[in-house]
């Protein structure tokens, strides 16, 4: 029987780490390289992924030494030998509320007084000038002295990105801030920084000109996060529990160890960070979720739990699609296999307020921990959705915003529908569900749709109520357009998108055609298959007839 108080749910401190005896992952020679630097370092990584956690492990490091590192590979690889330092632990996620420039003052005030109490260094409270607090309590100290950590830098910005005044008045108030660190970084020994955005080429750092940035250092790509080997070395014995209590819990063998991971890995695995793509992690949040609940099943916890809904990509879409632009943009977003070839320059663009028209959809999608590298090459990086949970996650913001309805409203209203007409092959009542499901969008977003739009609809409706689906599955002779399948049942549906609705029975017989030919429906498996053909009109206003846009038909073949 497994310890399930000993998984690290919740817990960001070192300190509680060791004093609760949780499961540590442990990183301790990354973080040893890390620290040997002399000059600031930025770091980068979504919500949820473990950056307060290495900021405590610093902060443990460097004020106490080695003494709860015992055991750990920076002591038994021999890796460290600095001395202990002050250190000064300023977390800006505590300071992202208050609006007025006298709140956000105070509220910085208060951050450095308590920080600067906690490193035993003196400091007289100035609610009105806190920067000035902070320059003259670090100018008195012994060069190489200090250390400097901050968690979550960007959060009083994000917070506020889509209002630019007050924007602008927290950027300038932060642009001192750092500009008084950089003045003063002589009296640091190291400085780390952490944060979801990356505010490159703005006023926030460009006094601070000498700082690392080592986001995309494959050096560092598995610095937070779980890689494969440290998910079954750490949590070996969680991982057969989870296996014992799903099989339990459905009154079947279902599971096996290897068939758990493959599952995990679908579900949880695909990031990457760095810009060779050499290293893959899991989200350790929904990780630890899982085999805490294995039961419950491969739950979205990374949405449920709020690390999937950061302030910056929420106040971007509210920006954006409320003032109805850039709605047709949304709709390629559909497509959940949809990449972007970029490169690290555009992931980290020149960013002034949320409000600049320039600020790019996929950028975002990045730093808020929806993209990650799939693919590299000499010159450019390929982004995209890492996983199933993340595709749910990314599915319910897209439709919520195309059709100002949740995901659980959609499944609650089409899910049982669909699936009783596709297991009593009642495609005129299937027919009825797809043309309701393609009422729900706004005419403005229908009216730009592409052809494999409608398809990628479909797509994310149907795995939004329970299959596995999949776009393009390659045969020996073609692609199908559309797969999906349950526990009993493959359907392989072929869509045809046509501009005219007299030539329905023409693209049926097509389709139809095409299948057969094909062989789609030839495959190695045990469930019961399916094939049936959709055709859709999308014939736009003329001169003598409105805008018509429908599922038109629905046959098996």
């Amino acid at each position: 029987m497994v310890d399930l108080t000993k998984l690290p749910l919740g817990v960001t401190s070192f300190e509680r780490f060791v004093a609760k005896s949780k499961i540590y992952a442990d990183k301790t020679d990354i973080i040893a390289s890390i620290a040997k630097y002399d000059n600031p370092l930025f770091l980068s990584r979504p919500r949820r992924f473990g950056k307060s956690t290495l900021v405590s492990t610093f902060h443990e490091l460097f004020s106490n030494g080695l003494e709860k590192f015992q055991g750990l590979k920076i002591v038994t690889d021999d890796l460290w030998h600095d001395k202990t330092h002050k250190v000064i632990h300023l977390d800006f996620s505590g300071i992202k509320s208050d609006s007025d420039a006298a709140s956000f003052l105070n509220k910085l005030s208060q951050l450095l007084l308590s920080a600067f109490s906690l490193a035993d260094i003196n400091f007289t409270l100035n609610k009105e000038d806190p920067i000035s607090m902070f320059r003259n309590s670090v100018q008195v100290m012994d060069n190489g002295s200090l250390v400097l950590l901050i968690d979550e830098y960007d959060a009083p910005l994000t917070e506020v990105m889509s209002d630019k005044n007050n924007f602008d008045l927290r950027q300038g108030i932060l642009s001192d801030f750092f500009a008084t660190v950089k003045m003063l970084s002589n009296k640091f020994r190291f400085i780390f920084i952490t944060g979801v955005t990356r505010f490159s080429n703005t006023s926030i750092f460009s006094a601070f000109n000498n700082i690392e940035d080592i986001s995309f250092d494959s050096e560092y790509g598995d610095v937070v996060g779980y890689t494969q080997e440290e998910l079954e070395l750490y949590f070996c014995d969680y991982l057969n529990n989870a296996v014992e209590v799903i099989n339990k819990d459905l009154g079947e063998s279902k599971y096996t160890y290897e068939s758990l991971l493959d599952d995990l890995k679908l579900n949880y695995d695909g990031y990457s960070f760095d810009k060779r793509c050499k290293h893959h992690v899991y989200n350790p949040w929904s990780i630890l979720n899982f085999l805490k609940k294995p039961q419950d099943g491969f739950e979205p916890y990374w949405m449920t739990t709020g690390g999937a809904k950061p302030t910056l990509l929420i106040n971007y879409l509210d920006t954006f699609v409320s003032k109805n632009i850039r709605k047709n943009e949304l709709v390629d977003y559909l497509n959940l296999d949809f990449t972007q070839v970029t490169s690290i320059e555009e992931l980290s663009p020149n960013i002034t307020s949320i409000v600049d028209c320039n600020f790019p959809l996929f950028a975002v999608l990045y730093q808020a921990g929806y993209f990650t590298i799939k693919d590299t090459g000499s010159n450019y990086l390929e982004v995209g959705l890492p996983n199933l949970e993340v595709k749910k996650a990314f599915a319910e913001i897209i439709l919520n915003k195309l059709t100002s309805k949740s995901t659980a409203q959609i499944s609650a209203f089409y899910g049982n529908k669909i699936k009783k007409a596709l297991i009593e092959h009642d495609f005129s009542s299937l027919k009825d569900e797809l043309n309701k499901i393609l009422n729900e969008f706004s005419y403005e977003s229908v009216s730009s749709f592409k052809e494999y739009a409608f398809r990628d609809i479909y797509k994310v409706i149907l795995q939004i109520i329970g299959y596995n689906t999949y776009t393009e599955y390659q045969t020996a002779l073609g692609r199908s357009d559309l797969c999906f399948e349950d526990d009993k049942n493959l359907y392989i549906c072929e869509f045809k998108v046509i501009r005219k609705a007299d030539k329905v029975q023409n693209k049926i017989d097509e389709a139809k055609d095409q299948i057969r030919e094909k062989k789609y429906a030839l495959r190695i498996t045990d469930k019961k298959v399916t094939t049936f053909v959709v055709i859709i009109v999308n014939e736009n206003k003329s001169e003598t007839s409105a805008a018509f846009r429908e599922v038109a038909a629905i046959e098996t073949v």
